[in-house]
């Protein structure tokens, strides 16, 4: 698999892409804040329309850490998120990988085909296992979970929306996906040294070559 430069390029503000119909991106680069990584496991999923997700095989360094979008605006128009990332070090990567959950094999897939996370509400999000378990019980209430639910609307710019969720001891970062639902790729990044430095969500604006 080729890794395209635009994992890690178009996080840089006025990073400008067209695509086969000419269709004009110019990207900027928005922080959302920093999420907390207790143990190392990270989920990538959809929060808002909650299924039986699985954590990334790959154990993550633990802290708290930033979490970045990279909004295309579209032929001078409407805004979309194109990628986002857990940026784990200033170091750039050198190397990237597929982010993949436990059982889950590239051997097995053809072509350009690759492992993702489905999502049906446009919405994304990214948490370690303990934000994940206490957002379990956030959505299972109704009250709770419209509160939230308001809170990402309260930051909706056409057509784009984010936000960072605190919860009572951990939080999770929500975005919007790209032109909406779909299956969604994740990367992982390497530095020189072999060590992690990103984890990026492509949300399929730009194609790969």
């Amino acid at each position: 698999m080729k890794f395209p430069a635009f994992l890690e390029d178009a996080f840089t503000t006025g990073y400008t892409s067209k695509d086969a119909d000419g269709d004009v991106f110019i990207f900027e680069l928005k922080d959302l804040g920093a999420i907390k990584i207790s143990d190392g496991r990270l989920f990538a999923f959809d929060p808002l329309a909650l299924s039986f997700e699985e954590p990334f095989a790959k154990q993550f360094p633990k802290g708290s850490f930033m979490v970045q979008l990279a909004v295309a605006t579209i032929n001078g128009k409407e805004k979309r998120t194109g990628l986002a990332r857990v940026k784990f070090s200033e170091d750039a990567p050198k190397k990237w990988e597929m982010a993949l959950v436990e059982g889950q094999d590239p051997k097995e897939l053809d072509g350009d085909d690759f492992f993702g996370f489905e999502v049906d509400s446009g919405t994304a999000a990214f948490m370690d296992v303990r934000a994940y378990e206490e957002w379990e019980d956030v959505y299972s209430d109704e009250q709770t979970f419209n509160a939230v639910n308001a809170a990402l609307n309260k930051n909706f710019v056409p057509t784009c929306s984010h936000l960072l969720w605190e919860g009572k001891k951990s939080n999770g970062a929500f975005f919007t996906t790209g032109y909406g639902d779909g299956l969604f790729g994740c990367y992982i990044g390497y530095d020189a040294k072999g060590k992690v430095c990103r984890l990026v969500c492509d949300c399929g604006l730009l194609g790969w070559e």
